[in-house]
């Protein structure tokens, strides 16, 4: 150990196997609580860089202000005192899958006999572009949306803003900060020409993963709430208060909001395990890594064999199956498998009180949907919350 470096703790002769967690997404929070039975057999330690984890499919209804803070996070250091974990504020900068040790910003090592990688992702934007103000992490975007208000509170003339990204995120983010800016400036009272919105997307349609009906619900959304959609807007440069994309085109703004594409942390690549082109960590059917059998991933962080977009729903689900399979790689038995949904159910919020229900090729859009959906993610918080 190099000087200033120093363990958490140093085991010694106890022999309790470590489990080690690092990231508090939304797979490790069921983690924790499913593991709190494990007692003096088990150590173990979630590691996080905020106390606090957000629910990502809650959070364009804090955007939109239907939601506070609180409403929407879960206190990790309160789930781990409920649970007989010790809970530690860092963020992870390294791992030496040799010696079994994590690197925390600080220069902490902590040791492990089992670790697994909830950390979610970081904002991917075109090659030599930067500023604006990114999504992801989630964890840290309230601070960037007080950027944003504090923008359009100064803003003297009509704000223009750029949201980057035509899928889910983009267009929930769109319509969410539609209703959040628009109320901010009547409040304040300010007749300035409002909020100028634009939906900016590489491909040459909305959600292309999804079915017609719900494409054309969300284009009539944004027709109704004043939206600007610019599809095959391929951005390859931010000049100033332009965006500029590949055949040309150029759009005047004063900020831009990213929602663009997950990259994976770029330490990643220094660790030795196997990754995939993009840099995620490469798992088998049971979560775990294809190089190093006591390393575990989930969440935006993993590449599945049979791959799944960079999306809460399925870390929610890979919950209950990572804790399992660390439960059993403790008792050295075989894993289980999980298995990703092939159809799943997405449900976009509108912020006007409506919210868009798509599955298996079916599109529904409703205030029902709306309190059902508020109903479901209340529910999935509870779990945590006590």
């Amino acid at each position: 150990m190099n000087p200033g470096e120093r363990a958490i703790a140093d085991r010694g002769v106890d022999r309790r196997k470590r489990v080690v967690l690092l990231g508090g997404g939304h797979a490790h929070v069921e983690v924790v609580r499913r593991l709190q039975g494990q007692g003096a057999r088990v150590e173990i330690i979630l590691v996080s860089p905020s106390r606090y984890a957000p629910y990502s499919g809650m959070l364009p209804g804090y955007i939109a202000g239907r939601y506070t803070f609180e409403d929407f996070n879960i206190d990790l250091q309160a789930l781990c005192q409920r649970s007989n974990t010790t809970f530690h504020e860092g963020m992870a900068i390294g791992i030496d899958p040799e010696t079994h040790r994590v690197r925390l910003a600080d220069d902490t090592w902590l040791d492990y006999d089992v670790l697994s990688l909830d950390i979610g992702s970081t904002p991917s934007l075109p090659d030599g572009v930067s500023g604006g103000v990114a999504v992801k992490p989630i964890a840290s975007f309230t601070a960037r949306l007080d950027q944003l208000d504090h923008l359009a509170h100064k803003s003297e003339n009509r704000l223009r803003l750029a949201v980057v990204g035509q899928g889910i995120a983009g267009i929930e983010v769109a319509f969410a900060l539609r209703k959040r800016l628009d109320e901010l400036i009547s409040r304040d009272g300010r007749a300035n020409g409002g909020v100028e919105l634009h939906l900016v997307g590489r491909g040459p349609r909305l959600l292309p993963e999804r079915s017609e009906h719900a494409r054309k619900l969300v284009s009539e959304a944004l027709l109704d709430q004043d939206i600007a959609h610019h599809p095959g807007f391929d951005v390859v440069a931010l000049e100033g208060k332009t965006l500029v994309a590949a055949d040309g085109r150029r759009l005047a703004v004063d900020e831009v909001v990213w929602t663009t594409s997950s990259g994976a942390p770029a330490w990643l690549r220094q660790t030795g395990l196997a990754l995939d082109a993009d840099g995620f960590v490469r798992v088998d059917a049971g979560l775990r890594s294809l190089s190093h059998p006591e390393i575990f991933a989930a969440g935006d962080v993993a590449a599945l064999e049979d791959p799944r977009p960079k999306a809460g729903v399925f870390a929610v689900r890979a919950g209950p199956v990572l804790a399992e399979n660390i439960r059993r790689t403790l008792c050295g038995k075989s894993l289980m498998r999980y298995r990703p949904q092939r159809a799943w159910l997405v449900l976009i919020s509108l912020a006007n009180g409506r919210t868009i229900a798509d599955k298996w090729g079916l599109a529904a859009s409703g205030r029902w949907i709306t309190i059902w959906k508020h109903w479901t993610d209340s529910r999935f918080l509870r779990r945590f919350v006590k």
